[in-house]
C-alpha cells in the first residue's frame, strides 16, 4: 500500500475539517472514491465516510466538533466535596481524621471520601484529583544519626 502524506488522526479538528471540506469538493467533480482518495492522500474508506456524512447532513455534518469529554462533567466530587476534602488534608493528618498513619496518600484520601461522601474512588482517580489540587508525593526526610565508635 502506498505511504500516506499524513495521518488524518493526527490533524487538529480545524485541519480535518479542512480534508473533508476538499474530500466533498473532488467527490463532486470527480466521483470516484479512489481518485479522490489519491488526490487527497488519505484512504479510500475515509473518503466514502466523509462523503456519506456530506450527503446526510450536508456542511454540518463534516464541521469541526471538539472532541473528548466536556471539561468538569463526569467527575466523582463536586467543587464544594474537593473544597471540603482539600480543606481536611490541608489542616490535619490522617489519624487526626480518624484514620490509621500520619501521612496522607491516595488511599487515605480515597478511604476519607468514601466515608465524609459515601463516594467509592478508585486509586487512579484519586491521584488524578491530588495532581489537580498540586499536592505532589513527598519522600520523608532520612533522619542523620551519628554513630559513635566504642573504645
Amino acid at each position: 500500500m502506498e505511504e500516506l502524506k499524513y495521518d488524518i488522526q493526527k490533524l487538529s479538528a480545524k485541519e480535518q475539517e479542512e480534508v473533508r471540506k476538499k474530500i466533498v469538493r473532488q467527490m463532486k467533480k470527480h466521483g470516484n472514491a479512489k481518485e479522490v482518495a489519491e488526490i487527497c492522500e488519505c484512504t479510500v474508506r475515509h473518503v466514502n465516510k466523509t462523503w456519506q456524512k456530506y450527503q446526510e447532513s450536508g456542511e454540518k455534518g463534516i464541521s469541526a466538533v471538539k472532541m473528548g469529554r466536556p471539561k468538569g462533567k463526569c467527575c466523582k466530587l463536586n467543587p464544594e466535596q474537593e473544597a471540603a476534602v482539600r480543606k481536611l488534608i490541608t489542616e490535619k493528618n490522617p489519624s487526626e481524621a480518624g484514620l490509621s498513619g500520619y501521612l496522607w496518600g491516595r488511599s487515605e484520601v480515597s478511604e476519607i471520601v468514601k466515608i465524609q461522601f459515601g463516594i467509592e474512588m478508585p486509586l487512579s482517580t484519586t491521584g488524578d484529583y491530588l495532581s489537580k489540587w498540586n499536592f505532589t508525593a513527598q519522600r520523608p526526610k532520612k533522619k542523620i544519626t551519628v554513630k559513635t565508635r566504642k573504645k
